[in-house]
């Protein structure tokens, strides 16, 4: 089969919820070629609050009002590509949706989105639906990312065995060795500290973790939530950004201050990543950390002293981190379009390599 490459605008809405990450780029699902158009839209403070509260909500009663949340969603997709020229560019869209529940116990993943309504817009196809065929075939659905961490690594030859870390809502791990290729979630990531910083003041993040750095964390807690079963399972496994947040509504009912309480978080994070490295097969060599827990300082310095490991930065490579989830959504469309696996056993446990993503006509 002949792999054409195609103008793919890629379209990614993490559980930071704080906007919508846009690439165009041009991908055969084999190859990626950037052509700097990335855009970030930002949600209006109205929106960002409205979508924190929908992700607290129990999800019994977000699924009673599903479409009008999947509209909601559309249409915010809809305000942030309109005035952009890259969609006339585009022969597909890839549109992830938002994520409000991800249970890998009970196979369930659920994304808002109407894909349908987005195509008709824009008159241009779009692939959506990424998780649910990995998850009728055995798997969890997440992380997606592997593939396309393979192939940056490979992209920029980095020295293997290589790993890329993306730190959002929850932190996920990609190991590639030239043989194996290795994902899973690692444990939270900026969500429990996310939370904290939005319930003692009108922020939703710590910026460059300066808060966290004046504070103590408590390692008692910290060593006693990594005995949970999570940790100690072996990979492949996934997790839901709520899936702590016991530990976290524990954690506050102690008179700690919040420096101490977002250090605690904050360790939570980085141990559970270094301690995740037991499970790959060799010694790691380099690594890419991606995500808007890149942007953390502390956490990344607190990172780089638990993990002797070459870092690579984006001045080294020439190319922008926040944008590698909208890119990869585009990288999964060319493979879905094209019927390539975007997942795997080792990556989400799925029986076998399987491609995902279903293309909506806008005809």
């Amino acid at each position: 089969m002949k792999y054409d490459y195609l103008n793919i605008v890629g379209l990614m809405t993490g559980t930071s919820v704080d906007g919508i990450d846009i690439s165009l780029v041009q991908t055969n699902g084999l190859n990626l070629r950037r052509l700097n158009q990335n855009y970030f839209y930002k949600y209006s403070k109205e929106t960002k609050s409205f979508l924190m509260e929908m992700l607290n909500e129990d999800i019994n009663i977000n699924l009673k009002r599903k479409q009008y949340l999947d509209e909601f969603i559309t249409n915010e997709h809809y305000l942030a590509l309109k005035d952009l020229n890259i969609i006339q560019m585009a022969d597909i869209i890839g549109f992830h949706g938002q994520t409000i529940y991800h249970n890998p116990t009970n196979k369930i993943s659920i994304q808002l989105g109407d894909p349908k309504k987005l195509a008709k817009i824009f008159n241009k196809n779009v692939v959506f639906n990424f998780r649910s065929k990995d998850i009728e075939f055995g798997g969890q659905g997440a992380p997606l990312a592997p593939i396309y961490h393979q192939y940056i690594i490979e992209e920029f030859n980095l020295k293997l065995p290589s790993c890329i870390l993306n730190i959002g809502g929850v932190s996920n791990l990609t190991y590639w060795d030239g043989n194996s290729l290795i994902g899973f979630d690692t444990g939270p990531g900026n969500a429990l500290m996310d939370n904290h910083v939005s319930f003692i003041s009108n922020k939703h993040f710590d910026e460059n973790g300066n808060l966290a750095s004046k504070g103590t964390p408590n390692k008692t807690i910290i060593k006693k939530i990594l005995n949970h079963e999570f940790f100690n399972a072996h990979p492949p496994k996934s997790l839901d950004k709520h899936s702590f947040i016991n530990f976290y509504h524990e954690l506050i009912k102690y008179n700690y201050s919040d420096a101490d309480i977002l250090a605690t978080l904050a360790e939570l994070t980085v141990d559970a990543i270094a301690t995740s490295f037991r499970f790959l097969p060799k010694k790691v060599n380099s690594m890419i950390i991606s995500g808007g827990g890149c942007r953390n300082t502390y956490l990344i310095n607190r990172l780089k002293e638990k993990l002797n490991l070459k870092f690579i930065d984006e001045k080294q490579l020439g190319i922008d981190f926040d944008y590698i989830e909208s890119e990869l959504i585009a990288y999964l469309s060319a493979r879905s379009i094209y019927n390539l696996p975007i997942s795997f056993p080792s990556t989400t446990g799925v029986s076998k390599p399987l491609s995902g993503g279903k293309v909506y006509n806008f005809l």
